[in-house]
Formats: C-alpha cells, structure tokens, sequence
C-alpha cells in the first residue's frame, strides 16, 4: 500500500536568506501545498483545512490588490497594521496551524523509537501552539479529531519508503521554520500577538 505523503513531491517554502523578505506568493502558494499534506490525513481533519485556506484566501485576496506594493509579506502586515489590520488575524491565525502542523512533523522525525501510533505526536503539537488560543468546546472537537489520525506506515510508508520521505521531511521543515520565525518576529515587533481564544 502506498503511503498518503509523498514529501519528495512537496515543494515548500524556498530558502529565506537572514536579510530577504518573505515573498508573499511564494508563502501562499507554499502554504496552500501544506494545506494539501494536511488534507490527506483524513476526513475529520477537515475543518482545520477549512480554517486554513479561508485564511490563505482572505491573504490572498489582500495581495491581488496591489501585487507591487503586497509583493513582501512584511510591507503587505505593516500597511494593513497603520490602515485597515485585515490580515493581521488571518495570518496569525495561519502561522499558529502551520506552527502545529510543523511540531507534529518534528515530533515524527525526532521520535528515535518510529512508534506507529502518532497521536501522541499530534496532540503535543495541537497542546503548545493551538490549544492556548482554543475555548474549551473547540479543544474537545480537536481531542475527537486527533485520535483518527492515521498511524507512521499510513502516512509516510515503511522501509525505504519510510526513509526517503524522512529524509524529505527533514528538509522541508528547515525552511518553514525560518518563515515561521521570521513571522514571528514581526507580530513581535509591532505587538500583535492577540491572545483571544476562539
């Protein structure tokens, strides 16, 4: 049986040198494939993926406004914090479900035992990034959720298989985590860490 990824085939984000900015196109598109990856865990993660690419629309939308000026995520964040603060939820909101998405993927490569259960894996990831943000009745809906996650051979493959899409896992995740930092560091920098749960 063939695994539901197939990392190899994931393009993700492009290298983020110390002094560039993010692309805004490139992080959308990059964003949209790992909304893809999400998708083929299962149908109960719908929602999520729902939640996701609402976001990445509204980000987009945003963007095919003025693609010169919206070229770079951080000048398209800092105009819409001095005018409108259209993107500043959306994004925020994008960045914690890719912050999730990237400590369950960490979680599997890092697990030195290969265990095939990864429920464990996804609910320590949903614990330190989402959770804190969710109410209680959105947390219990998530606790249904991840209990259907498919197991390590499901999702990546055995053997061989297995290896290679670790090997690719690897280095998708640098990059992300680059992005995700440097995120990061702007919703610092202009304090916008909204802590309202939803």
């Amino acid at each position: 049986m063939e695994p539901k990824l197939s990392m190899s085939t994931v393009k993700g984000y492009p290298n983020l040198p110390l002094n560039d900015k993010i692309n805004t196109i490139h992080f959308l598109n990059a964003s949209r494939e790992v909304v893809t990856t999400f998708e083929s865990f299962g149908k109960l993660f719908k929602p999520v993926v729902y939640d996701m690419n609402g976001n990445i629309e509204k980000l987009h939308k945003h963007y095919l406004q003025d693609k010169t000026r919206n070229q770079f995520l951080e000048d398209l964040l800092v105009d819409d914090v001095r005018d409108k603060r259209v993107i500043v939820e959306p994004l925020l909101w994008l960045k914690r479900a890719l912050e999730m998405i990237e400590a369950f993927f960490t979680n599997v490569l890092n697990d030195a035992s290969s265990q095939e259960d990864l429920r464990q894996h996804i609910r320590d990831a949903y614990k330190c990034t989402l959770q804190p943000f969710h109410g209680w009745i959105v947390q219990e809906a998530f606790s249904v959720i991840y209990r259907w996650i498919p197991t390590r051979s499901q999702l990546f493959g055995c053997g061989e298989q297995l290896a290679e899409n670790m090997k690719y896992l690897e280095a998708f995740l640098k990059p992300l985590r680059e992005h995700l930092q440097r995120i990061n560091n702007l919703y610092s920098a202009h304090n916008l860490n909204s802590t309202r749960k939803v």
